[in-house]
């Protein structure tokens, strides 16, 4: 606890509160993104869910705006000023395993959720690595391992609590408070600080998943075939194409510096046999090396997309497409330009689509972008003063060369960090869930408290 005697008095708080002046706040200002960096005037950290309710309603008495943080993989926006809201102590998990259920607290990162429900022989619907948020991740949609098998993360809540901008207490569900339950699953956190969610498990504690990789020098080749192999490919299969140089930095194994290859990832949520099966084509290709593919536990899962674990810094955009075919392969190809010398790190070709077109458009925001059947995305990792417009840059031309395939920007998990504008945030829907979405917010959030994770109120 920060001892110093000039702090504000936050009512019911027992967490930390901190100032510029406290010995941790730099640490406590930025998360695992390090390129994003809060400034804001004042850091709470919360130990339960009653410390989030008095946090936010001292916010709301004194007019400031509120940032929530977990691990702080992404943020949309720095907060500059206000308060700034640690949730990463909210770290509980419970299993139901006769419900396939886990309720999980609001700053708890899906390992947790992975571990837990093992046992069982469940597992949870979680993205590429396993330090992320689950709250966050599944506030954005969230397009896992298996979205073409079971839909988005979002697809699989059951109920929410939810500390809305005057610090009450709501749960939300498709029952009670419908409304900020429906704008919660793909609209962000715009809307209040959800401090335990509720969400179902599928039955796959093993699958068959794991990466091959092939040359840069071989991109039309493995794309080509890629998108053959899609065409047909069952929705027990979720895949993407990741084209990265890999850096001289000591996770990175040394034979691997400075190379750049194509690496296909994939998890099949289905038997070894089967998924052996319908991975074949790809493993057997020409100038396949380092395949990893096997039989794996859920504990395992990370390994599919091999994300970095330690923080760094980061900055990405893209897009999602409503098809992808030769002459949309060309023009991608073509803006991306010679691997080596892109000042993205990463650059990647998701296959979704399947099970997440199946949903009701009614049951999410992003019903009207739920025929897209890729998605695309770059990643930079900055390392100098200019690098981050020249990832912009390189990043806005590769998407203005798939501009006739691409069916909006995003979703909000692949948007960017830092200084996503509201013009890019209104592209993620369309209008009629858009306009929907502005009246959740102007009517839960008119002050615009939470100013800084999604629609505005100005919007």
């Amino acid at each position: 606890m920060n001892t110093n005697e000039s702090l504000p008095k936050l009512d019911g708080f027992s967490g930390e509160i901190h100032t510029p002046a406290s010995d941790r706040y730099d640490a406590l200002r930025t998360g695992w993104n390090v390129a994003i960096v809060h400034t804001p005037d004042l850091i709470a950290v919360a130990r339960d869910e009653s410390d989030v309710q008095a946090a936010v309603a001292y916010a709301h008495r004194e007019g400031l705006k509120v940032t929530v943080k977990a691990t702080g993989h992404g943020q949309p926006r720095r907060a500059h000023g206000g308060l700034l809201l640690d949730v990463s102590q909210l770290d509980s998990v419970t299993i139901d395993p006769a419900a396939s259920t886990a309720t999980i607290g609001g700053g708890v990162q899906w390992g947790k959720v992975i571990e837990a429900a093992h046992p069982h022989g469940l597992a949870p619907l979680n993205g590429s690595s396993p330090g992320v948020g689950v709250v966050g991740y599944t506030l954005g949609g969230g397009f896992g391992l298996m979205v073409r098998t079971y839909g988005l993360t979002a697809d699989h809540v059951r109920s929410m609590r939810v500390v809305l901008p005057d610090g009450r207490l709501a749960t939300a569900n498709r029952e009670e408070n419908s409304d900020l339950f429906w704008a919660m699953l793909g609209g962000g956190g715009a809307y209040g600080v959800v401090t335990q969610i509720t969400m179902g498990l599928v039955p796959h504690a093993f699958a068959f998943g794991g990466n091959v990789m092939f040359d840069a020098s071989r991109a039309e080749q493995v794309y080509g075939a890629w998108l053959d192999w899609t065409r047909d490919l069952p929705e027990t299969v979720s895949s993407a194409v990741t084209m990265i140089t890999f850096p001289p930095v000591p996770f990175v194994p040394e034979f691997l510096h400075g190379r750049s290859m194509l690496m296909l990832q994939a998890c099949a949520a289905s038997d070894a046999a089967q998924g052996e099966a319908l991975l074949k084509p790809m493993r057997e290709m020409e100038g396949a090396e380092f395949d990893s593919f096997r039989w794996m536990p859920s504990l395992e899962f990370g390994s599919i997309y091999n994300d970095p674990v330690d923080p760094l810094p980061a900055g990405g955009r893209g897009a999602m497409l409503k098809e992808l075919d030769r002459e949309a392969l060309a023009a991608f190809l073509a803006a991306v330009g010679e691997p080596s010398k892109s000042p993205n790190l990463m650059i990647q070709l998701r296959h979704i689509g399947g099970a997440m077109a199946r949903v009701e458009r009614e049951a999410s925001p992003l019903g009207g972008r739920r025929d897209a059947r890729y998605l695309v995305y770059y990643l930079g990792v900055p390392m100098a003063p200019e690098h981050p417009r020249l990832m912009a840059e390189h990043a806005e031309s590769g998407l203005a060369a798939l501009q006739p395939w691409i069916l909006s920007r995003g979703p909000l998990n692949f948007l960017g960090e830092g200084e996503v504008s509201a013009a890019h945030i209104r592209e993620v829907f369309d209008a009629p869930d858009y306009d929907r979405l502005c009246a959740v917010k102007r009517a839960h959030d008119p002050n615009g408290v939470f100013a800084h994770a999604g629609v505005g109120v100005a919007d």
